[in-house]
């Protein structure tokens, strides 16, 4: 279950990537930084949450 859980977190967050490189195009710096930060805090989250003991 753990593993189904980590790939659809790294699925996550390869569109949230994918949506800030398009920023990043779009010359939107601030935006692209902000979206980069938040895909990283969603992937190292469920660390924490569901399986540090």
């Amino acid at each position: 279950m753990s593993v189904l859980i980590w790939i659809s977190v790294f699925v996550i967050f390869l569109y949230t990537m994918g949506f800030a490189f398009s920023l990043w195009k779009k010359k939107n710096k601030v935006g692209a930084i902000a979206v980069t930060f938040l895909a990283f805090s969603a992937l190292v989250l469920p660390y924490f949450s569901y399986f540090q003991i």
